[in-house]
């Protein structure tokens, strides 16, 4: 099984946002069914734009699929990745706080990172 700093590397790699989290654990609880993106909208009370971004990365994460129809699924592209969604489902019921943190750690770095690359030096 993943350790906790593993899990928390998961959460910093895989999500941008709470959003996204939410948005693959109500998939995850309807994996027979899945949503479409009008759907998870209103589902999640969320906007087109952050459902329409956080489908797009949990595709390219390999955690979700979207059929042709347009109907997103929990579809965790091997047991290992399955087994980072049963450990960060857990932690976020149990203490999610450190989850969000996480997160936002993940996409502050990334913005950094971003932000870095177009910093002007005196040479």
């Amino acid at each position: 099984m993943p350790s906790p700093a593993e899990v928390d590397q998961f959460l910093k790699d895989h999500f941008r946002s709470v959003w996204s989290l939410e948005l693959l654990l109500h998939l995850e609880r309807t994996p027979e069914r899945g949503a479409s993106a009008p759907e998870l909208v209103e589902a999640l009370r969320a906007s087109q734009a952050i459902v329409e971004q956080a489908l797009a990365g949990l595709v390219a994460g390999g955690l979700i699929a979207v059929e042709d129809g347009g109907v997103a699924r929990y579809a965790p592209a091997n047991a290992r990745l399955r087994d980072f969604v049963t450990l960060a489902r857990d932690a976020y019921a149990s203490r999610p706080d450190s989850v969000r943190r996480a997160i936002v750690s993940g996409a502050v770095s990334g913005a950094s990172a971003f932000a870095d690359a177009f910093r002007l030096r005196k040479d």
